[in-house]
């Protein structure tokens, strides 16, 4: 089984980023494996920063010639009271979440776009880490 790995930041609500990043490298490849058909299982990991206070929704986007149509998925939610000048911060977690068994069909060898999006609230700067593992 093989790991596809892909982050990026979320700087502004109600719009789906590109994650396009994999550590130091700023364009890594987003070609799927060449014996992949399908996607098993997904681990997202989502966090932001508490600029602002309310809540929002996190939400995955899978396209591109490698996917067979769109996968949208809820991924995370969260919110809270923004910190205030003087006060100490509010503690925030990173929120995992792990799909097992998720068999979306994929072309190997072809181009896959992971998009991620913060939905009604905007929190701040969120950062998205997923990892998929394929067959």
């Amino acid at each position: 089984m093989k790991t596809f790995l892909l982050e990026g930041d979320i700087t502004a609500a109600d719009t789906f980023t590109t994650l396009s990043t994999r550590g130091s490298e700023t364009a890594p490849s987003t070609q799927l494996p060449a014996e992949w058909s399908k996607i098993d299982r997904i681990v997202v990991a989502v966090t932001y920063d508490q600029a602002a206070a309310g809540s929002a929704m996190f939400l995955l986007r899978l396209t591109g010639s490698a996917v067979r149509g769109t996968q949208d998925l809820v991924i995370a939610g969260g919110g809270g009271q923004a910190v205030q000048a003087g006060s100490d911060a509010a503690p925030l977690t990173m929120t995992n979440l792990e799909l097992t068994d998720v068999d979306i069909d994929v072309s190997g060898g072809d181009v896959i776009i992971v998009q991620a999006a913060m939905t009604d609230n905007d929190l701040g700067t969120a950062r998205v880490v997923i990892s998929m593992y394929g067959a």
